[in-house]
């Protein structure tokens, strides 16, 4: 015999259950977006390096084409606190504040 508060406690049920696989779908889905954006802002940060970039600004740009300097491979460096973008996530796995919540 199934009385309306065991079909309301199945129903209640699945749904947790339903909202438990998409939080982590989703959690999945923001983690592997933080990952892409990652590995393109490295990318970004390393191109840019010798001319200027968003982050460090346009002042060697000017410099580097007056010199007509070609691009050097040796000093692509970046450093991690350059990196804006994947730092802007609370939930980022770069971000210092991820481990205190």
């Amino acid at each position: 015999m199934t009385t309306k508060q065991g079909v309301t406690n199945v129903d209640t049920r699945q749904e947790l259950t339903e909202l438990v696989r998409r939080r982590a779908e989703i959690s999945d889905t923001l983690a592997n977006l933080e990952r892409q954006i990652y590995a393109f802002e490295g990318s970004y940060l390393e191109d840019t390096h010798q001319y200027g970039n968003i982050i460090r600004g346009w002042d060697r740009y000017l410099t580097a084409t007056k010199a007509n300097v070609g691009p050097d491979k040796r000093n692509r460096k970046f450093k991690e606190n350059e990196r804006l973008f994947s730092k802007s996530s609370i939930t980022s796995m770069v971000n210092p504040d991820k481990s205190s919540h």
